[in-house]
């Protein structure tokens, strides 16, 4: 299966579909899905636009609004998870998980799904400590606190994904696992990034709760974004856990060790106690590991990526840049698929399914998060609800082909009919009760917690939501790239196409 990989999407979707098809023109090749890091920007109107925390010049409408009316359609079956740039208030709709509009499909704040036999995950927006451990209750129209807060990870969401016990094919996050930099070209990264070395020094770079997933869960793919460059590294799970490195790696970590010993060196010699430095032992301690580290990696450099592509225990991880000219935000690469093209469509997955019911009644929509069980009782929990619906899916009562039934609920923009009064805009930040969430939460029976008491759609007259008719007369296929993404003898530098990208 060839699948694009994005950084960055910004509401940039006619440039990254236009992109995609000249691809498939140059290379006479055929995409058969697209994942999306974040930031994607499911910008319906201009509402939506201040449910969305992005510094005033950033602030567009971009292309959604034309898929999502239904004058365009995603010519590729598309995936993406939440970034910290996003229209908080249209994906909360579809907690969950569900269809944006047709063809593309949100995993939710957290998920697991199947397409084409593949297994993908991911977890929407990024870390913040002080929002962690809080409940999911944010509500729009947001506050100046409110818009950013809504797209902080929470414990809950990460508890439910390190609950999954079978193995994933892909996942998806917008900001990096913590310490992923250090088993890629480090000297690289930091010669490209200068403001990133205080915090890679500090091993601070990323989140510790993708660091959590991506240790516990092992995927066989990760991809990222965030950071806005082209990255890749290979993580080899045995020499993460004992806390090894490649060897240029390894080198900078012992160069930085050495450099803080001798400012500390330097300190002690001109300071005027006479007592022993505080922790002196330790520092030795930690160099001579090091240097122990360095001497068994010695003369493995040549080899390493080897290594490591002959290991099941790795993880490739990539992060890719965002949609702009010169920009390497996409990558084309080919996983092997168990099933034929004929049969790719989206499917739940039964083992989130279960983990979904089991830990639904600790969902919180407020401030003060409800307390989770322990991980053994979750797990007991999980098993009795996978019994549960193994037996529906059995009786004919589940079906775990996921429905296209996407359907509008706020009004899309129309240029030709632009609202200029105050009282649209603050109308439709309010919520709307999302009718697949309904349907969702009734196919797994369990209690819907989603925009409980809210509409489902406007009134009809505020609405300009093309008909069914409407929208297959008026879906285009001119999805080239707009002038500002250029495709010609420079495209290397902005599209790689590498199978192998690692």
């Amino acid at each position: 299966m060839k699948i694009a990989i994005e950084g960055c999407c910004h509401g940039r979707l006619d440039d990254i579909y236009g992109s995609i098809r000249l691809i498939e023109q140059r290379d006479n090749c055929k995409i058969d899905l697209l994942l999306i890091c974040g930031d994607f920007q499911s910008v319906r109107n201009e509402a939506d636009l201040k449910c969305m925390s992005v510094p005033e010049k950033y602030l567009e409408l971009g292309t959604f609004w034309k898929y999502y009316s239904g004058k365009a359609r995603a010519p590729y079956p598309t995936i993406f998870i939440g970034g910290n740039h996003e229209a908080s208030n249209y994906l909360w709709e579809l907690y969950h998980g569900g269809w944006v509009c047709d063809n593309i499909y949100y995993l939710g704040n957290a998920g697991v799904i199947n397409f084409g036999g593949l297994r993908i995950g991911g977890l929407s927006g990024i870390e913040k400590q002080n929002h962690y451990k809080v409940g999911h209750f944010e509500e729009s129209p947001y506050n100046a606190g409110t818009v950013r807060s809504v797209y902080h990870v929470r414990e809950y969401d990460v508890k439910k994904l390190l609950q999954v016990q079978e193995p994933l094919d892909i996942f998806l996050s917008h900001d990096w696992p913590r310490g992923v930099e250090r088993y890629g070209n480090l000297e690289l990264l930091m010669k490209f990034k200068k403001h990133f070395i205080d915090q890679i020094k500090a091993n601070d770079l990323g989140s510790y709760a993708n660091e959590t997933i991506l240790t516990t869960l092992k995927p066989s793919y990760w991809f990222a974004a965030h950071l806005h460059i082209h990255y890749a590294a290979i993580v080899d799970h045995d020499m993460l856990k004992n806390k090894k490195f490649p060897p240029k790696t390894q080198e900078i970590l012992d160069r930085w060790a050495s450099q803080e010993k001798n400012m500390s060196s330097e300190f002690r010699s001109n300071s005027d106690y006479t007592e022993a430095p505080l922790k002196e032992d330790v520092l030795d301690a930690s160099d001579a590991n090091l240097n122990e580290n360095t001497t068994e990696d010695e003369g493995k450099e040549m080899n390493y990526a080897k290594t490591n592509e002959n290991s099941e225990n790795i993880t490739k991880f990539l992060s890719l840049d965002k949609c702009l000219p010169r920009r390497q935000f996409l990558q084309i690469i080919d996983i092997p698929s168990t099933k034929d093209d004929e049969e790719y469509d989206f499917y739940y997955d039964m083992e989130w399914l279960s983990i979904t019911r089991a830990m639904q009644p600790y969902l919180s929509t407020e401030h003060q998060a409800k307390p989770i069980p322990s991980d053994e009782e979750l797990k007991q929990l999980i098993e009795k609800e996978r019994v549960y619906l193994e037996k529906k899916k059995s009786s004919g009562a589940l079906d775990l082909k996921i429905p296209h039934n996407f359907e509008p609920t706020a009004p899309a923009h129309d240029p030709n009919n632009v609202p200029s009064s105050r009282e649209f805009i603050l109308t439709h930040q309010f919520p709307y009760l999302n009718p697949q969430t309904v349907q969702f939460c009734q196919e797994i029976d369990i209690e819907n917690k989603v925009n409980v008491n809210c509409p489902q759609k406007p009134n009809s007259e505020q609405s300009t939501i093309a008909s069914g008719a409407d929208m297959n007369d008026n879906v285009t296929n001119d999805n080239q790239p707009s002038k500002r993404v250029k495709i010609g003898e420079d495209s290397h530098s902005e599209i790689v196409i590498d199978d192998e990208f690692l």
